[in-house]
């Protein structure tokens, strides 16, 4: 099971504190564990871990006004993105391959979809080629938001916005 946790970013708190409030919640609410126990790590690609329990798999992603964060036993990629236009040079080189149209709204999952992808894998966006197996869910639960969530395959996947 994957739990995807999101919730509007509230101001003064910066996109790192509001993801990092929302990733002790979903902690605490999921492990009952206290999350100051944790030692937060990243890999040299920038993925997130905690260095001292290897079982708790998470992701992070901001946009917009909202944050979200991705919890699981088993390796998981998120990505939220505010629906907006994208540029066509950036369209054309990095998500030809898997664009469905040209609306801003396909643009937008294909993104979220590439990108989820390449936080599953630990190698981010630019690395994210689709040649290991996986599974990606697009979400729909928040007005003007694209959420995907990328595991390495289908999972239940439990959403809450808080």
């Amino acid at each position: 099971m994957v739990k995807v946790f999101v919730s509007n970013i509230i101001s003064p708190e910066s996109t790192h504190e509001a993801v990092r409030r929302l990733l002790n919640n979903a902690i605490y609410s999921t492990y009952k564990i206290d999350p100051a126990t944790l030692i937060y790590a990243k890999t040299p690609s920038g993925k997130p871990y905690f260095s001292n329990c290897g079982t708790i798999k998470f992701n992070l992603s901001h946009s917009g006004e909202y944050a979200a964060a991705a919890i699981s036993d088993t390796p998981v990629g998120v990505d939220i993105e505010r629906i907006r236009p994208i540029k066509s040079g950036i369209t054309e080189r990095y998500l030809r391959d898997i664009l469905q149209d040209d609306t801003d709204i396909a643009v937008i999952e294909a993104w979220c979809k590439r990108e989820s992808y390449g936080k599953f894998i630990g190698e981010g966006f630019l690395k994210a080629d689709f040649s290991k197996p996986h599974y990606i869910e697009i979400l729909h639960e928040i007005p003007e938001y694209i959420i995907a969530v990328c595991t390495g395959e289908k999972a239940e996947i439990e959403f809450m916005k808080i």
